[in-house]
């Protein structure tokens, strides 16, 4: 048995990444669906900056983005489980790559699925890139699908 953590964001190719993830696993397999929030989402000085008069902790519960993003992975996993053996969830927030390694750790993957959204050379260095970090720094293997 093992055990295979799976990077969603809902775009297209972390859901390709669940459909590879899928295909490869066996009967008694578990499979981790996580998520990540950044912790911008709610913090970020731009926010504050194009909202300066809005107090977004008031608006923004604390819990609801996580307490949503849990319920939409629940509905997702339940499509899967007939899959597999096991299918759970979790939802962290912070830096994304940062999260899908500790969370690789936490749950004892065996090895880490996530898509690849290819934004090229100019956008790795704008933005950086998740799935550069997590083949880097991984201590497990990476199936990066495009």
């Amino acid at each position: 048995m093992k055990k295979l953590l799976i990077a969603y964001d809902g775009s297209d190719a972390s859901k390709k990444a669940i459909d590879v993830a899928i295909q490869s696993a066996l009967p008694d397999d578990e499979l981790v669906l996580l998520t990540v929030i950044p912790a911008e989402l709610t913090q970020s000085s731009f926010t504050k900056m194009l909202l300066p008069t809005i107090d977004m902790s008031s608006i923004v519960q604390s819990g609801s983005f996580k307490e949503r993003a849990m319920e939409s992975l629940g509905e997702i996993a339940k499509g899967y489980e007939p899959s597999v053996g096991k299918v759970s969830v979790a939802v962290e927030s912070g830096d994304p790559a940062d999260e899908i390694l500790l969370s690789a750790k936490k749950h004892g993957a065996d090895m880490i699925v996530l898509g690849y959204k290819g934004y090229g050379k100019e956008g790795r260095f704008l933005l950086g890139s998740v799935t550069d970090k997590v083949v880097r720094y991984a201590g497990t293997s990476v199936l990066v699908v495009r």
